[in-house]
């Protein structure tokens, strides 16, 4: 089934939402929710996460 053109795209990856995702905690976070494997996670943390630098968004 073909994606739907219309539907917002998430993450590092520009993707839509798919499987496993996490809400930054951060509130200048621009991007706001990523894939676990875009940034390395395999289990959700416990507590607030956020992606903490910058150079890691810019990517």
């Amino acid at each position: 089934m073909p994606v739907d053109p219309n539907e917002p795209t998430y993450c590092l990856c520009h993707q839509v939402s798919y499987g496993e995702m996490i809400g930054c905690d951060n509130p200048d976070c621009p991007i706001e929710w990523f894939h676990f494997a875009c940034v390395d996670l395999t289990t959700k943390p416990k507590g607030k996460w956020s992606v903490w630098a910058p150079a890691f968004l810019e990517n």
